[in-house]
């Protein structure tokens, strides 16, 4: 199997709904740059190349209700196919998430969707906002121990390096 798609975290599919459909979304205070730059990259690597991890999906759905969003599922996940642990990679994502609960500094749903995109053997990066997880020492070291050299990308755009 070959790395090939790229899992979105939960702000970066945010901000990219919130550019397609502003209508929907212009009450939760995304910021109108992580909206382009989320459509630009997602655009740019064609939707047929991107996952939304299940926790991602949870996350996305909690976050909504709490701000009263209501829209379907069609409009949250209608664009993408949803990322589930395959029973090959178990044993990595338990390990992966051993690891990043040692880190207190970490949400318990940064963890497990980290510890999702890490131990995937179809994730090539993940895209994210947040950059205490693009700069995460524990994320850095969970990544190199699962995957070693072929580890995984964390950044907010792949097109630069």
């Amino acid at each position: 199997m070959t790395r090939q798609y790229y899992y979105l975290d939960t702000n970066y599919i945010l901000a990219y709904l919130a550019y397609k459909h502003p209508e929907h979304f212009k009450n939760l205070d995304i910021n109108p740059t992580e909206s382009r730059l989320a459509n630009s990259v997602i655009n740019y690597l064609t939707p047929e190349k991107i996952k939304i991890p299940l926790f991602v999906l949870a996350e996305l759905v909690t976050q909504l209700k709490e701000k009263n969003a209501f829209v379907g599922i069609d409009l949250l996940v209608g664009y993408f196919e949803i990322a589930m642990i395959k029973k090959e990679d178990l044993k990595k994502f338990v390990k992966a998430l051993k690891i990043l609960t040692k880190d207190e500094r970490l949400e318990v749903m940064d963890r497990l969707i980290v510890a999702h995109a890490i131990s995937s053997y179809e994730c090539t990066g993940f895209l994210t906002f947040e950059n205490r997880l693009i700069t995460s020492r524990s994320i850095k070291n969970a990544n190199k121990e699962i995957n070693g050299s072929e580890g995984i990308v964390i950044t907010s755009d792949p097109r630069s390096k």
